[in-house]
């Protein structure tokens, strides 16, 4: 089978038009179902773990704590966990890391107490990031030319997708039953994935070369001393940055001048809905605009839609911010993908998207601190345009990098 499946590749390899000249491979459409666990296990427990601490009682402090444990394991696992991707394979490495989440999240609904729940969330914060990064290398080495930026663009389609989904099965369970309940529900969800995993082709993945070599966090810091790797770390910065100041602060803006709750968070899902819709269309895009300008467009648009933000405070108008964020959400992951496959060998693939992992989850935790200090002591306008400015100025960079370059 695995000789079929390379032969099936090489078919489509070198084909700029593929989609024209035959049909995208059934399997495939299984790879790009893989982006629907990693994006939506973030966006569900970050709903979800501070409604179950809060039934136990724990200290609000302790819940921020919770939360910010499995991130800053993340960020310094995220490396050597691409490195493991790199040497046992993406396939497997995402069966591992969606079973291993699942156990745990049947964990998470009879654990009690704060200890408990701190080691799930060490735990998580391993495995987690795990399949995340192998769906990524996976569906980023199926395919060169256009088509990968078609393949990446399923593949985000499913990610953000699934971030709306998921978070409504577990509240609508966590509502009708409790918190322990909706965790064994997030754990049958997650479940699917595992099922997934199991019916790609053995073999579907070797169109990445298995790494001979133990890779650790220094060898994915060297590879920043790669200029292309660069200009990725900067839109990458870039495009987590300015998503987690939309979620964490537009709303907040929103109610402050008098929004209901309730229609404050639809600008949230407006967001993730404009960026579903629009991931599909980077492979037609990366046709006729070069992929690192149209991440470096896409993502422009994110920072300034934060500009705008306390300009259109207030609904409908916040629409605006939501379809200019979504904008940059939507097309930035299909198309730094391609970037990263693009700049490293494939053997380096996973060790790379680990890298990038590292760089996101460092981006999220700096953004809500730094612009809510700016906040509290100038203005929310003063806040904002930081927030935007900070965006545009990394990619900026991105683009001075790339243009140095070539």
């Amino acid at each position: 089978m695995s000789e079929d499946i390379e032969s099936q590749r090489n078919d489509t390899d070198h084909s700029a038009t593929s989609d024209q000249r035959g049909s995208t491979p059934r399997w495939y459409w299984l790879a790009y179902l893989t982006g629907g666990f990693g994006l939506a296990f973030n966006a569900s427990m970050t709903f979800l773990l501070p409604l179950r601490a809060f039934d136990l009682g724990i200290d609000i402090a302790l819940i921020g704590l919770l939360l910010g444990t499995k991130g800053a394991v993340e960020a310094f696992v995220s490396v050597p966990v691409g490195g493991i991707v790199d040497r046992i394979g993406a396939r497997r490495s995402f069966i591992i890391g969606t079973l291993v989440s699942t156990l745990l999240l049947t964990l998470y609904a009879v654990a009690t107490s704060v200890v408990a729940l701190f080691a799930l969330q060490i735990a998580v914060g391993i495995f987690r990031p795990m399949a995340w990064v192998s769906s990524q290398s996976f569906v980023a080495g199926l395919r060169t030319g256009p088509d990968q930026a078609r393949d990446t663009g399923r593949l985000s389609f499913f990610a953000t997708g699934s971030q709306i989904v998921a978070p409504l099965l577990v509240g609508f369970v966590a509502q009708v039953t409790d918190t322990g309940t909706a965790f064994y529900a997030f754990a049958a969800y997650c479940a699917v994935f595992v099922i997934v995993g199991l019916l790609v082709p053995k073999g579907s993945d070797s169109g990445s070369k298995v790494s001979k070599k133990r890779q650790g966090l220094m060898a994915g810091i060297r590879l920043l001393e790669i200029r292309g790797i660069r200009v990725v770390m900067f839109l990458t910065f870039a495009r987590l940055w300015t998503t987690t100041a939309f979620v964490a602060f537009v709303p907040l803006l929103l109610v402050s001048n008098g929004t209901p709750e309730g229609s404050a968070a639809t600008v949230v899902s407006a967001m993730a809905l404009i960026a579903t819709l629009i991931s599909p269309t980077s492979g037609r895009l990366a046709e006729r605009i070069r992929v690192d300008a149209l991440a470096a467009i896409a993502l422009s648009c994110g920072a300034i839609g934060l500009a705008l933000a306390p300009v259109f405070d207030s609904i409908p108008v916040a629409y605006t911010v939501s379809f200019l964020v979504g904008i940059g959400n939507g097309l930035s992951l299909p198309t730094l993908l391609v970037l990263v496959s693009r700049a490293v060998s494939s053997e380096n693939r996973g060790l790379a998207l680990g890298l990038r992992a590292g760089v996101n989850q460092l981006a999220a935790a700096v953004a809500p601190i730094l612009v809510a200090s700016v906040i509290g002591v100038f203005t929310v306008v003063t806040g904002f345009l930081l927030a935007a400015g900070i965006g545009l100025g990394f990619v900026s960079s991105a683009v001075v990098t790339e243009r140095r370059r070539r």
